[in-house]
């Protein structure tokens, strides 16, 4: 996840993708559910747009967010559980693409077109047969990522601060 809090800070949107009925796929949903059921995180938009981001992609065209992060399952190497980040644009020639890859793609796009950086968090699934539920790797990649976004915008509010 390198580079994440560094996008967070600049004022991102994480929207989460994917289909909660098919366990690791609705990894994104899950992930911002989370997010959205801790404690306020100013300066951070949220979005579930379950199976569908091109649904929402015009409304974050035109949103404030200078970067939209898509969460998402991921098809890269590694285990279940692996966590990847980086802009959307490069994770294709890397070989690792979500399981969205076509809409993700055309999104990707409609928002640089706009101005916007894309990016993709991805997390390697175990199982994307029809169930609810997340694996117990995929669960606890996804509360690593929820605690490491807590963590970074946390360490941007004022109280946080330690100016010297």
């Amino acid at each position: 996840m390198n580079g994440l809090s560094d996008v967070l800070r600049q004022g991102a949107c994480l929207v989460g993708v994917g289909n909660p009925l098919r366990r690791d796929d609705g990894v994104g949903p899950w992930i911002v559910a989370a997010l959205r059921a801790a404690p306020a995180v100013p300066g951070l938009e949220l979005v579930d747009a379950q199976d569908v981001p091109e649904n929402v992609v015009p409304a974050l065209a035109r949103g404030a967010a200078s970067s939209v992060v898509f969460v998402d399952a991921v098809a890269a190497p590694g285990g279940p559980g692996t966590v990847v980040f980086g802009p959307l644009d490069e994770m294709g020639e890397a070989g690792s693409f979500s399981t969205h890859k076509m809409a993700l793609s055309l999104c990707g796009k409609y928002l640089e077109a706009a101005g916007k950086k894309a990016f993709l968090l991805g997390i390697v699934p175990a199982d994307l047969d029809f169930g609810e539920g997340l694996t117990p790797a995929v669960e606890r990649a996804a509360a690593a990522v929820r605690d490491a976004v807590l963590g970074a915008r946390a360490a941007d509010r004022p109280e946080n601060r330690h100016e010297r």
